[in-house]
């Protein structure tokens, strides 16, 4: 897959190369199918003019808007990920520990799909949002702006969850969040709430800076020709630590893993996910946003849902 996409600049040149692939004896059916969804039709439910408005409306339409730092910016394009820095009073913190806590208990067993996480999806369009307070985790314009300059206006919300390793866990091997090697322009954002502090002990985020311009996803990678171990540390990988309520955003093709929890506490985060307007989302919002939610957004959410 990393191949197919990587043969051209643009989707009709992909579409051809995979035209091609799938005239091999053994083509593999299920890379084509995934392919084909990404590449054969645009995915966007509005209009891009909704996405468009709600940029300007947030100040984004310009590339070169002063929501961001020149630095941040840099940082972005070299590193693969930028710290935004506190976003979130306590206030707001405790309220949402408060309100994941709950949900956990709510979800009970189905909120632990690996062992020694909690874990809840699609956090933002859920009836525990029905007030707002999670409408921030997707609509800050600081964050929008990361989006905006890695993917360009026309993005959408493609997901959400909570996740919280518990004390002994959180432990995950190097990963990208997309399913293969992208060279050329970046296909996803993924934001990392801090709802609880962000140590070397607890299970900060692990990132390997600049990994998203290798054009390889980790599980292709090979060393001294043998596949990449992904449990194994990789050369220059750093944790990235942070206060309560600041927000980490990176392009989503780069190389990063969870780490372990070596504290007696919880360490609880809020991912936000981000694609572009044309592709997949692996959240099927209007299935299963609740109907309050809904009727209580205005234009500007809902264009960066995608939804009408």
């Amino acid at each position: 897959m990393t191949e197919i996409w990587s043969s051209a600049n643009s989707d009709v040149g992909r579409c051809a190369a995979l035209d091609e692939y799938a005239k091999r004896a053994g083509a593999d059916r299920r890379a084509i199918r995934l392919l084909e969804m990404f590449l054969r039709e645009p995915l966007n439910r509005l209009p891009l003019t909704e996405i468009e408005y709600a940029m300007d409306q947030l100040g984004l339409a310009d590339e070169n808007n002063d929501v961001l730092s020149d630095a941040e910016r840099e940082s972005l394009d070299r590193d693969g990920y930028v710290n935004l820095g506190p976003l979130l009073n306590e206030d707001q913190l405790q309220r949402m520990r408060d309100r994941y806590d709950a949900a956990i208990v709510e979800e009970g067993a189905s909120a632990a799909d690996k062992t020694g996480i909690g874990r809840v999806t699609d956090t933002v369009v859920k009836p525990m949002n029905r007030d707002g307070l999670l409408d921030i985790i997707f609509m800050h314009p600081r964050l929008l702006a990361v989006v905006r300059h890695v993917l360009g206006v026309h993005l959408k919300y493609i997901g959400s969850n909570y996740h919280c390793a518990m004390p002994g866990y959180g432990h995950q091997g190097i990963h990208a969040d997309f399913v293969w090697g992208v060279k050329g322009e970046p296909q996803v954002v993924n934001a990392v709430w801090l709802i609880d502090e962000f140590t070397e002990e607890n299970g900060a985020t692990g990132v390997v800076p600049g990994s998203h311009r290798l054009g390889i996803h980790p599980s292709g990678d090979l060393v001294n020709g043998a596949p990449r171990e992904l449990n194994a540390p990789v050369e220059g990988e750093v944790k990235v630590t942070g206060s309560a309520g600041s927000c980490l955003v990176y392009n989503a093709h780069l190389w990063h893993s969870g780490t372990q929890n070596c504290t007696n506490k919880l360490r609880r985060a809020q991912h936000a996910f981000f694609g572009r307007s044309t592709r997949p989302s692996s959240t099927d919002v209007p299935a299963v946003i609740d109907r309050q939610v809904f009727k209580r957004l205005g234009r500007v959410a809902r264009a960066i849902l995608d939804i009408a």
